[in-house]
């Protein structure tokens, strides 16, 4: 009877904060939570993410289809965030089922806006990298879809850059990326040769722009308390293998001492540019 009673009672507790979830947030308290969250990655993990110069409009959609992006428009050229409600995202996109990680996945669009107002150059670049007649049915998701040469070489990279991750060694790792990057310098020759696409600039540019991205979101994941929902974040099986390799060298960066923050977007424009400096310099 006890256990019964245990049971029944976390059952209630488990309803009653569900029930509690679901009840809708007042736009004016969900911004205001929006700007913590800013600071909050300024000052721990992204210095100058907050700083009043690269602030970004954002038009907050409590009704009407799901937005979650970036857009550039206008005479100024100006980037502003559209931005649907938690609950509108909770219908459309079932895999996000709470408060929690719809602030760190607005708190990822937001720091596209940063990249693009602090560092206007690194935008300019990804769009002189565009592949020309790169067609939705040729994007880097199709492309490990559609061709098998791809997929095998591309996960042979992930291999290395996973055993990368786990090694503490950095001697270790300078050897697994001087094997690592020949498999991918290949991977992006042939897409060149065999499908007359250069993806080479495109695609290291994207893999740091988004995995940097990817990392303010884990980070948010970790303070808010749901870094038990980010292995998806790490998946370099997904579609999404280029965010997850953009990331896993970041944290690979960061766990070698690796001071990047200020050079990403500037000095570098590439994760591989990084990585490379990193293994050519002596460990803190």
């Amino acid at each position: 009877m006890k256990h019964f009673y245990i049971y029944f009672l976390a059952l209630i507790c488990s309803i009653t904060a569900n029930a509690q979830e679901l009840i809708p947030l007042h736009k004016d308290s969900v911004l205001k939570r929006v700007d913590e969250l800013k600071a909050l990655v300024d000052e721990k993990y992204w210095p100058t993410f907050n700083a009043p110069e690269y602030a970004l409009e954002m038009n907050y959609y409590e009704e009407g289809p799901f937005r979650m992006h970036l857009v550039q428009e206008g005479s100024d050229g100006k980037p502003r965030m559209e931005c649907s409600s938690p609950e509108i995202t909770f219908k459309t996109i079932p895999s996000v089922t709470s408060y929690e990680e719809w602030y760190a996945m607005l708190i990822h669009e937001c720091f596209h806006g940063f990249q693009y107002k602090k560092f206007p150059q690194f935008w300019e670049k990804m769009v002189e990298a565009y592949p020309q007649d790169f067609y939705a049915s040729d994007s880097l998701k199709a492309l490990k879809e559609n061709y098998s040469w791809y997929r095998e070489i591309l996960n042979q990279e992930n291999e290395l850059l996973t055993q990368m991750y786990q090694s503490s060694e950095k001697a270790e790792v300078h050897l697994l990326w001087n094997k690592f990057m020949p498999l991918r310098n290949e991977r992006l020759r042939l897409t060149k040769e065999k499908l007359g696409i250069d993806i080479e600039r495109f695609y290291l540019i994207t893999e740091a722009m988004e995995g940097s991205a990817r990392y303010i979101e884990f980070c948010l994941y970790k303070d808010l308390g749901i870094s038990d929902k980010a292995d998806w974040m790490t998946n370099l099986d997904g579609d999404s293998y280029y965010y997850a390799s953009g990331f896993y060298m970041i944290l690979i960066l960061e766990k070698f001492g690796m001071e990047f923050k200020d050079q990403l977007f500037c000095k570098f424009y590439t994760l591989t540019e990084l990585m490379n400096d990193l293994l050519n310099t002596p460990i803190k």
